[in-house]
């Protein structure tokens, strides 16, 4: 026996307004496809919700990006503008979409570069126009920079000098008053640095203010210096001396060497320069496994510096740079040539750095050695110690 199952008035109507709805939806999406397949729909790639952001990038070390520009739509753009307004720290550097009519499902790419100048967050608006309503899209350029970077050395005379990392912003009396100053090195709060005939190692924040000349007394004939996160260490004529960051603790004779120089210091050795047995030493944090030949062929070392794969050195009449790997194999001692009485040397993630005190300028090369400008800064009369901030 078949059961009739009857419908509410109700019931027949939410059906029937269901039907509609779906119908009407269906014409829509037809209508909407209809459109865009007669319409440039241009977007930029990479981006996040509209915006792309380059994230923090040092002063001095401009970063580029591609941005490919595709039209999704059903027809060509025509001529494209392309456009970049807001900061002047983002430029277009190459630019293959303008007076081009991007067809659909064609693609072209703008790089832009982004090199600040100054700390802080900046903004900038990448704009491409097709002069159709539909055929603009708009990209938010985001980026960050840190605090300005700089390399700092000593002159005799009596002044600590600064430039920005790129060599820009000479400051020839950026601390005055340090007189016979040799070995400079920075930390992420201070300068610090040593002071020959006086006995002294000097202190300074890093913006040159709070100076004091005699931060650490009763050194003796200090030459080279080097900072790490807790203690300073320095040259003293027959030993490596050590103190805390605060000036405490002073230990005048923490390693007792032959005739030191140069130092430095990584998260797992110290290092020295041997100027009359041409060596560089290295020993343990606390002072132990010390080895005064752990480099041989270093002759007339002096400044030295380091970095998580090599030893540098500067050989003073050689006229050199050195270097060997961490482990004191591969040594070269003419790894840079060209320099003129080289005293002190420094090191970050891609440059060397060079004091030339007989031409009285700052020598910088990249990290294989490549690209030497042995005058990447100038005036730094007969430089002696040189430091560079940390990254």
């Amino acid at each position: 026996m078949n059961t009739l199952i009857q419908t509410s008035p109700e019931q027949s109507r939410t059906r029937i307004l269901r039907k509609t709805f779906l119908a009407l939806a269906v014409v829509l999406a037809l209508t909407v496809g209809r459109v865009n397949a007669q319409i440039p729909m241009l977007t930029w790639a990479p981006e996040t919700s509209g915006a792309y952001d380059y994230g923090t990038v040092t002063v001095g070390q401009p970063v580029s990006q591609l941005f490919t520009l595709t039209n999704n739509g059903g027809s060509a753009s025509a001529a494209l503008t392309i456009s970049l307004s807001g900061s002047p720290s983002f430029t277009v550097i190459s630019d293959g979409c303008s007076a081009t009519s991007l067809g659909p499902r064609k693609s072209c790419g703008v790089v832009v570069q982004f090199a600040p100048t100054n700390s802080g967050q900046v903004t900038a608006t990448l704009t491409a126009n097709g002069r159709k309503p539909e055929a603009i899209a708009n990209l938010t350029l985001i980026g960050s920079s840190g605090a300005t970077r700089h390399v700092y050395w000593s002159t005799p005379i009596g002044a600590i000098g600064r430039a920005d990392v790129e060599g820009g912003n000479v400051n020839q009396n950026f601390i005055t008053g340090a007189l016979y100053a040799r070995g400079v090195a920075v930390d992420g709060s201070h300068i610090y640095w040593v002071s020959y005939n006086n006995g002294t190692i000097g202190r300074a924040d890093l913006d040159g203010q709070n100076v004091n000349q005699s931060f650490i007394t009763d050194a003796y004939g200090p030459w080279g210096m080097a900072v790490d996160g807790s203690h300073i260490y320095w040259a003293n004529r027959s030993a490596i001396g050590r103190a805390d960051l605060d000036g405490q603790n002073v230990n005048q004779s923490f390693i007792s060497v032959s005739f030191p120089f140069g130092v430095a210091v990584n998260s797992s050795h110290i290092y020295w320069t041997n100027y009359f047995g041409g060596t560089i030493g290295r020993a343990d944090p606390d002072g132990g496994n010390m080895n005064e030949s752990f480099v041989t062929g270093a002759s007339n070392a002096i400044g030295m510096a380091v970095d998580s794969n090599h030893i540098y050195w500067a050989d003073y009449y050689n006229n050199t740079i050195g270097r060997a790997d961490l482990d004191g194999g591969n040594v070269n001692p003419s790894f840079i040539t060209g320099a003129s009485f080289p005293y002190e040397v420094a090191v970050d993630s891609r440059h060397i750095y060079w004091t030339n005190s007989g031409r009285s300028t700052i020598g910088r090369a990249d990290l294989d050695g490549q690209n030497v400008n042995q005058s990447f800064v100038t005036g730094a009369f007969n430089a002696t110690g040189i430091a560079v901030d940390l990254e």
